[in-house]
């Protein structure tokens, strides 16, 4: 660049010297070669300004997903061992409830002694101290990337496991197949089932409603019949099949337990509620939450009992109608709690699975 300025100023000295005029081939030249070296450098510099600019924001990028990463990590070290504490100890409660068909304790007419008090309530405890766990570490990790946070094993098990509590089974269907098998209808299309499953539904709940009462268990004999004709006559009309009165009526007792289906469902809201409920807030701690003990939560259970908390009594009673009067060992008996029960223990089963690999991993990557 300086021989090419300095060539330009030896021609523009020349040109005066001799009084050429300044449209000359060489200063022309001479310019046109600075101008393309002046342009080559801005040029130069701006591309590589914005190439920097560009390399430091995937740079700040790859940091803070690195940065989360960690966070995330560190996050399920730090509630890792608590969670699967809870799940653990709920796990081992409901083999007992379903595998071993060991819960008189859950049973409405079970005898009123300290051992058996203490096993409805601590099954209750371990429930809500699951849901505490799993609170506090939704709450803890809501400033984490969603889909980076959620996309881990543990989280996945946990979201079913909540599903397990929420969304049940459809009732609607299962309490169609009971009614099918009473009236010995073998087989039925299944689109065709799921619309009279509907139908049934809608039929049962609006007869209750009209005579003003809660089950079909509190209707006279006579209302127990009319009402299992109505509903046979939607089977019927559906499926093409041909169902005896006399049958229905024979069997209207046994159809009234049928509609009388047990089914209670803990809603994500409500799981976050009595998780709330079972929480500690530490700010100053590494780990920001933890849970009630037994002894907290047996006092706040009985005093909920006692109407002396009504706001926790509702939640209780939610918690609680999900094993009040629980049989496994009675499969007659039309109650959709125990699919559901058998699912809770399933996922549990799955979440405890993944938090051991998750601290497994985490042991080996230790020095």
């Amino acid at each position: 660049m300086n021989s090419t300025i300095n060539n330009l100023n030896a021609s523009i000295d020349s040109t005066v010297s001799h009084g050429t005029v300044l449209a000359s081939p060489h200063i022309v030249a001479a310019f046109i070669a600075l101008s393309g070296v002046l342009v080559g450098l801005v040029a130069r510099d701006i591309v590589m300004a914005i190439y920097l600019a560009s390399r430091k924001r995937a740079d700040e990028v790859a940091d803070k997903k690195e940065a989360d990463k960690r966070a995330h990590k560190d996050l399920v070290r730090l509630y890792a061992d608590p969670l699967k504490d809870a799940v653990t100890s709920l796990k081992h409660r409901l083999h007992e409830i379903v595998e071993k068909k060991q819960s008189r304790y859950l049973r409405s007419d079970a005898p009123n002694i300290p051992f058996l008090e203490y096993k409805r309530i601590s099954t209750l405890y371990r429930i809500a101290a699951l849901l505490g766990w799993i609170r506090a570490i939704r709450r803890e990790r809501s400033y984490l990337d969603p889909d980076q946070a959620s996309a881990s094993s543990e989280m996945q098990a946990i979201a079913e496991l909540e599903g397990a509590l929420a969304d049940g089974t459809h009732v609607e269907l299962q309490r169609l197949e009971e009614l099918l098998g009473l009236w010995r209808v073998h087989s039925m299309d299944e689109a065709v089932k799921s619309v009279a499953a509907n139908l049934v539904d809608g039929e049962r709940a609006e007869y209750l409603a009209g005579k003003g009462v809660l089950g079909a268990r509190d209707l006279t004999d006579a209302d127990q019949v009319e009402l299992a004709e109505r509903c046979a006559a939607i089977v019927r009309q559906k499926a093409s099949v041909d169902i005896p009165k006399a049958l229905v009526k024979a069997t209207a007792g046994e159809a009234a337990v049928i509609f009388g289906i047990k089914e209670a469902y803990i809603y994500r809201d409500w799981q976050a509620a009595i998780g709330d409920l079972m929480l500690l807030e530490d700010k100053t701690a590494a780990r920001h939450f933890s849970v009630l003990g037994f002894g907290a939560f047996e006092n706040m259970f009985l005093e909920a009992a006692t109407q002396v908390d009504e706001a926790s009594g509702r939640w209780f009673g939610r918690l609680q109608a999900l094993v009040h009067d629980l049989d496994m060992a009675h499969e007659g008996m039309f109650d959709a709690r125990r699919e559901q029960i058998r699912k809770l223990y399933q996922c549990c089963a799955k979440l405890e699975s993944a938090l051991v690999e998750r601290l497994s991993r985490g042991d080996q990557a230790k020095p």
